[in-house]
């Protein structure tokens, strides 16, 4: 576990590779753009699995700016720009949270959380196929998710996305307890079995 003031290189390089995990199951979830249902819960499944991340960068990492290097990470590495920014809106967030409330403090880790799930839903799949419609319709897709794209436009639009959302928080709030769960069991109790075995 490291707590103190300033990152260092070390940090960082922990930091980009945890949030490495969470980017190849960004990209390997590619797999579910077969129907517009697996296309709309594509936030809800990432809520739930995120966490187990999330939670080993917040406690093992108590420092100033892990938050927002996971974000800055995340972020550009979904390549579009409304994602980008409200990850790093979130980044941000959890920042001024865990700042707030002290680094390593698992009720702030879970709101940090939840917020960066629900930002990041609002980027990846509420701006693009509830707001900004007209983009995805005229979006070129050549390996025939045109369709399904454009019916999992359809279920957002109107009240569609209130029920994502809500899904999402849901989701997040169940991912957090996950991830807080598994560092407590795994990461949390190794790191202090290897204190005192030293």
């Amino acid at each position: 576990m490291t707590i103190g003031k300033k990152m260092k290189v070390k940090d960082i390089i922990t930091v980009v590779l945890l949030a490495l995990i969470n980017v190849v199951l960004f990209f390997a979830s590619s797999l579910l753009y077969v129907t517009p249902i697996t296309i709309v819960l594509m936030p809800v499944f990432f809520a739930l699995l995120e966490g187990v991340v999330f939670f080993i960068i917040g406690t093992t990492i108590r420092k100033p700016g892990a938050m927002l290097i996971y974000s800055f990470v995340r972020g550009i590495l979904g390549g579009y720009l409304p994602y980008i920014l409200l990850f790093l809106a979130s980044g941000v967030i959890a920042e001024l949270i865990l700042w707030k409330t002290g680094y390593g403090n698992t009720k702030a880790l879970t709101c940090s959380y939840v917020i960066n799930q629900v930002l990041a839903a609002i980027g990846s799949t509420i701006y693009p196929y509830a707001i900004a419609v007209k983009s995805i319709e005229q979006m070129p897709v050549t390996d025939g998710r045109q369709d399904s794209i454009l019916a999992a436009s359809a279920m957002l639009q109107s009240w569609g996305w209130i029920v994502l959302l809500a899904g999402v928080i849901l989701a997040a709030c169940i991912g957090a307890q996950i991830g807080k769960r598994i560092v407590a069991k795994h990461v949390l109790k190794d790191s202090k079995s290897g204190r005192t075995s030293q």
